[in-house]
């Protein structure tokens, strides 16, 4: 996936989030609460460094990750407001959030500051990669088989090199692209036999 955003930018949107006074910044330890999506507060959230997840625990209790959060992605309890599912984000390592108050950032800075215009535009841009890879989520779901699933998610995280490099558990993986652990270790060991990929301890080759 191509970002829409060039590195520079995102420098910028950092500098410019530790002058805006109405953003609060916070860092989590491992397995902390980010944010819980029942919070009436409209808030959209910004990772500086780190790494959460966004996960759903429906009323049956089976509990699925939605989204893996990495540096510079956003989230927001917007798009989950109304849900009967319990969503939340938790940390996995160290993790440092911007919280940008949603009523806030729309409205024009009294002090006319000369950066307001540059995050409204830098968040607006991050709302929509972030709209991406929410699709990306939409299409592995609809996919029927476990390859195929294992396929769009290896594709889409491979280098230039055409590897895959495991920075999580198999466990975390198998539950974000919504299948059984046992069945993915499964399918990933047929992959290698029928000669898809390459299997080793940090990462994963893709030959075909």
């Amino acid at each position: 996936m191509t970002n829409i955003i060039k590195k520079e930018e995102l420098i910028l949107f950092k500098k410019n989030l530790s002058k805006c006074k109405n953003i609060k910044q916070d860092t989590f330890y491992n397995k902390e609460l980010i944010l819980n999506y029942t919070n009436s507060t409209k808030q959209i959230g910004f990772i500086i460094y780190g790494k959460a997840n966004i996960i759903k625990t429906d009323i049956n209790g089976n509990t699925t990750i939605i989204r893996e959060l990495k540096e510079n992605d956003v989230f927001s309890n917007l798009f989950f407001q109304g849900s009967e599912d319990e969503v939340f984000i938790i940390s996995n390592i160290i993790t440092k959030v911007s919280f940008i108050d949603y009523n806030s950032i729309l409205k024009n800075c009294k002090k006319e500051c000369s950066f307001h215009n540059n995050l409204v535009l830098t968040l607006f841009n991050l709302l929509i990669e972030d709209n991406h890879q929410q699709n990306e989520k939409i299409t592995l779901l609809s996919k029927r088989t476990v390859r195929e699933k294992i396929t769009i998610f290896l594709n889409k995280r491979k280098n230039k090199e055409n590897i895959f490099k495991v920075t999580t558990s198999y466990k975390a993986i198998a539950e974000y692209i919504a299948v059984d652990r046992s069945n993915f270790m499964r399918e990933l060991k047929k992959m290698e036999q029928d000669g898809l990929i390459e299997k080793n301890k940090e990462t994963i080759k893709i030959l075909k």
